[in-house]
Formats: C-alpha cells, sequence, structure tokens
C-alpha cells in the first residue's frame, strides 16, 4: 500500500473514500456534529502518522474504524469526566452540610439508599472507582459490589420516576 510507504496522494485517496464513513460511524455513537467531525479529523490524522505501522494484511476498514471508536471513547470519557467534575463540585456541598445545592439526582440517593448503597454509588459514579476498587474500599466482594450498584439503581431510578411524575402532575 502506497500510503503506508508515506505518500500523501494515496492517503488524501483513502481519506477521500472513507471520511464520511467514518463521520457517519462516530456521529451515531456521539450524537454531536461537531465532536464527530473533530474525532473524524484526529482519526485520520492519527492514522496517517499510524500508516507504517499498518499491516498490509489487515483490513484497512476495521483498522481505521477501531481508530476512530478510541477516538469516540476518549471523547465519552470526557463527557462523564466533566460531569463527574460538576458533581463533585455539589458533592463539596455535602461536606460543608449545605445538601440544598446537591443535584436532585444526589438528594434522591441520599433519602432513598441507605448508607452503604449510597457509598458505592458516590464511589463508582463520582469518585470513578471500578466495582472491584470499591469491594476493596468497603471490604465487599466485587460480585456485591455489583449487586449492590444493580439494586441503587433500581431504588433510586424508582424513586426518580416517581418525582418526576409528581412534578408533572403539580
Amino acid at each position: 500500500m502506497l500510503a503506508a510507504g508515506g505518500d500523501q496522494a494515496a492517503f488524501g485517496v483513502l481519506v477521500t473514500r472513507w471520511e464520511r464513513r467514518v463521520y457517519r460511524f462516530v456521529l451515531v455513537r456521539l450524537r454531536c456534529e461537531h465532536d464527530a467531525a473533530e474525532v473524524t479529523q484526529e482519526s485520520l490524522l492519527r492514522a496517517w502518522r499510524a500508516m507504517p505501522r499498518f499491516r498490509p494484511t489487515a483490513r484497512f476498514s476495521t483498522w481505521l474504524f477501531s481508530i476512530a471508536h478510541r477516538e469516540s471513547v476518549n471523547v465519552v470519557r470526557r463527557r462523564q469526566r466533566d460531569r463527574r467534575d460538576m458533581t463533585r463540585d455539589s458533592g463539596r456541598a455535602v461536606e460543608a452540610g449545605r445538601d440544598e445545592v446537591l443535584p436532585d439526582v444526589w438528594k434522591a440517593a441520599r433519602e432513598v439508599l441507605d448508607d452503604v448503597s449510597f457509598e458505592a454509588v458516590w464511589l463508582r459514579y463520582v469518585e470513578d472507582l471500578e466495582p472491584k476498587q470499591i469491594a476493596r474500599v468497603t471490604g465487599k466482594s466485587a460480585v456485591g459490589v455489583r449487586v449492590c450498584l444493580h439494586r441503587a439503581r433500581a431504588r433510586l431510578e424508582e424513586a426518580l420516576r416517581r418525582e418526576w411524575s409528581r412534578k408533572r402532575g403539580a
């Protein structure tokens, strides 16, 4: 493949052929045209830089879509981190004893979950710990933590659904 040898014109042909398909693939995942365009460009740039390592026996499409997928995951993680940062900032109100500034979801969690469940949910979604790490912190098994998180999410979802219905009906 000429592009793997550094031929810019050959890579330009690949970009022309694949850019729109990569964009659509990313757009479905990210649901934001701006982010999809950025990820597409970053994916193509990464592909250009990595072309010398491309194995001619591999399918170019699979390789390119793998790069685009990883770049999409990075955007999703950045979004989650930004949300966690906002939640963490709101969580500081708990330390200060000012529950009134907590987002509704954390108020509901505090009301409907027992302390063990609340702690597990907080560690998972605010501190971004994996169940295995939460298990080490809490002295539970990783399976026990996953079950606890599953049940806590179900209780919280039901509480939020009731609250939402109540507010809509009011």
